[in-house]
């Protein structure tokens, strides 16, 4: 999917449709566990849709609920839902801007190998010199 450290960058288009690729999949992931965490808040603790919602997004992004849960179950839920959804939250983040880091370490990897060519070509020359007087 990605180019190798031998490989020249991609163009600027690959790349912008690299970043809607991994937007769009981010955005559907997001959803699914909102729309999760949206349902168990209105069965669960009998929120309407929109507030269950509201706290399902809070507390996948590490707020903390809205309506603080009154069930057994609900508690439960609440803390389930929280250690896996900021965790989801973090890994999506970081699926997302994947193809930003790639480019970026991608343009440094040969970068750098360009300079080592040009060391490794002056230490050759080098010792040449050496060699032959």
């Amino acid at each position: 999917m990605f180019e190798n450290t031998h490989q020249p960058r991609s163009s600027r288009y690959r790349f912008f449709i690299r970043m809607v690729v991994f937007t769009v999949v981010a955005m559907i992931v997001d959803a699914i566990a909102l729309g999760m965490g949206a349902f168990g808040f209105h069965f669960l603790e009998g929120l309407s849709w929109l507030d269950a919602c509201l706290n399902a997004s809070l507390v996948m992004t590490g707020n903390g609920p809205l309506h603080h849960p009154h069930s057994s179950g609900g508690k439960l839920f609440v803390t389930i839902y929280a250690i896996m959804g900021v965790i989801l939250f973090a890994a999506v983040i970081g699926a997302f801007l994947t193809p930003v880091f790639q480019r970026v370490l991608h343009g440094l990897n040969r970068q750098r190998g360009n300079s080592h060519a040009k060391q490794k070509q002056y230490h050759v020359g080098e010792g040449e010199d050496e060699g032959g007087a």
